[in-house]
Formats: C-alpha cells, structure tokens, sequence
C-alpha cells in the first residue's frame, strides 16, 4: 500500500484504517504507555536498558491491545524487527553484506505472520458470530465491517493491514524514543525545562519531544524513485531536472533546518508550530499511525522525565543494526502512584 501512491489500493487502505484507528482511544492508548513506563521504572530500582524494557514493550503492548494482533512477546517482537529491517533499511544503496539474510529472516518472519493470522482471524470471525464478549480492537473493527467483496477490501487486505500496523510500530518508536531522550539528556539546560513542562502536562511537554527529534530524527532521508521525468524547484537557483528511474533521496534532516521555512533552525524550540516537522511525512506518505504514535512516544519520555537525576550511562547502543539495541540510564526519585500527577 505504501508503495502505490495515487492509486486505488493506496485510497482505499487507508480511508479503512483511518476508520477503525479511532482517536477515542489515544487516551486510554496515552495511559497504558504511561503506565507500562511507570512500572518498568519502579522494577528497575533506579537502572534500566530503555530498550529492553520500555521503549519495545510499550508499542508491544499497544499492537496486542488497541491493534488486535495476539501472538506471543517474542514473535511479534522478531516479525517487527526483521521486516522493518528488510523492507526499509535493506536497500540496494545500503550495500549490506548480510542483506540477503535480512531478507530471508523477513521472508521467514511474513510467512510465521500469515500462519498466525491463518489462526487469530477465523477464531475471531467465529467469536463474533457467537455474539462474544470481545475487545474493541482494529481487527475486531475491520471484521465487523463486513465490506462487500466490490470494495476490494478482502480478508487478505485485513491481513496485511494489520500486519503493516505491527511493523510499522515497535521498531519506529523504540528510535524515537531513544532518540529524543537521549537528545534531552545531553542538553542539561533544556533538560530541566523539559522536566518541569513535563510535570505541567502532555500539552506543554510534548513540543519539547518533536523538537529533539528535529535534531535525532528516526529517518534521515526517504527513498524513492522518479516515475517520470520532472523538473525539481522549477525557476529557482536550485532547479533542478530528475530523469525518469533516478533514484532520488530526500533529506528530511536538513530540510528542518532550512532557513527558509524553519526561524533559527539551530535554536533548540519546543513551541514550533507542528508543520515544522517532518517525523510523520507528508501527503501519501504520511504515516497512517501518527497519531497513536503522537499519543505513545511523547508519554513514554514524559514519565521517563518524572523521574529525579534522569542521567544517560553510555551512549546509543546499536549492535550493528539500523536500530537502537541497548540505551541505558540512571535514575531516582518519585514512585510510578507520584508520577501519574499531570
């Protein structure tokens, strides 16, 4: 879907998933990400591996929860990683030397998913049927549906849909956690700003969360390929002509930082107005799951921050991998019951 921009399936997927994605539960999404941070800072008695132990397993618990998608911790986790490994940063200009066993490990980890879904869904069409109590997730949703076949919107698209949701949400926002609280931990000034917008509220808070992601963003570039002949910035100094099959990489890093569109670009903002930012793309492209991820990811730092004498122990672990592996940090202070004041 995601690679069928101006098209039927691209129109129709998504103004499905955005029916069933319902911001009535960003709330209670906010609050179970909150909760499972505060819990896994209480277990870890004053240090923790964020990796390990938050920013996975809160988009974990989100996907089986509000997605619908049950399966075990590990394979969830493991479907996720390999096909957000392979599908976006297993390209032919990354020139990996293992890319043809990160795409086996995906091919693998795609065929275990459909053997799952093989399972979850007629269990779910049956319990359905029966009129059982069963949780308001999205496949429940798109179940209830009961689009007619002219739609084109089959069970094999339910299938894929809801597998795109898993894969677009562990990896994703482990990084952008990671990411933004590491940028507000090597910047003590802004650090303490943050600490105290934090204890204010999401509202005031959640500014300073995009804005360290302005300097650490999860995705540098993106990756596409010209269609057809174009003239880029016509009339401009920068024109310039892109012929039809070039490969093509827009740099979304320096374009939040372009002068032009983005006032002292340098300067650390966390009141820039939200078009600011590019974390989510734009037009086609913009990521169906914005929106739980602008719930999830802003919380799970906030009650990180709750937290006294927050420091980082070491730098950004990534074990050779496009992802974070391990970020450890320090900690004291207020108990999960003080940090769900605000």
């Amino acid at each position: 879907m995601l690679a069928l921009d101006g098209t039927e399936v691209n129109y129709r997927d998504k103004a499905v998933m955005r029916a069933v994605l319902s911001w009535r539960d960003l709330p209670a999404i906010r609050d179970l990400a909150g909760a499972i941070t505060d819990g896994a800072l209480d277990e870890g008695g004053g240090a923790i591996d964020v990796v390990a132990s938050i920013s996975r397993l809160v988009p974990l618990r989100i996907v089986q929860r509000f997605f619908g998608f049950t399966a075990p911790d590990a394979d969830l986790l493991r479907w996720s990683y390999a096909n957000q490994f392979d599908q976006f940063n297993n390209l032919p200009f990354d020139e990996r030397a293992d890319a043809e066993a990160v795409h086996a490990a995906a091919d693998r980890a795609r065929q275990e998913m459909r053997a799952a879904f093989a399972m979850i869904i007629p269990a779910r069409v049956a319990a359905i049927e029966a009129g059982a109590d069963l949780p308001d997730d999205v496949l429940t949703r798109l179940l209830r549906l009961h689009l007619p076949a002219a739609t084109g919107f089959g069970m094999d698209r339910v299938v894929i849909n809801v597998g795109g949701l898993l894969i677009g949400a562990i990896e994703t926002t482990s990084e952008a956690v990671v990411n933004a609280l590491a940028e507000l931990l090597g910047r003590p000034q802004i650090l303490e700003a943050a600490r105290a917008a934090a204890r204010t509220g999401p509202a005031a808070f959640d500014g300073y969360v995009w804005e360290a992601l302005r300097f650490a963003p999860i995705v540098a570039f993106m990756f596409r390929q010209a269609e057809t002949d174009h003239v880029l910035g016509r009339g401009s100094p920068a024109e310039s002509r892109i012929a039809k099959g070039r490969i093509v990489l827009p740099l979304s890093l320096s374009a939040m930082f372009d002068a032009q569109g983005v006032p002292e670009p340098d300067r650390f903002d966390p009141t820039r107005p939200d078009h600011t930012y590019l974390h989510f793309g734009r037009g086609h492209h913009e990521c169906l799951g914005r929106y739980v991820a602008s719930a999830m990811i802003p919380e799970i730092v906030r009650r990180i921050l709750f937290r006294d004498d927050v420091r980082a122990d070491g730098v950004v672990e990534d074990a050779g991998t496009p992802f974070p592996a391990a970020f450890r940090i320090s900690y004291a202070g207020p108990s999960a019951g003080a940090a769900r004041s605000g």
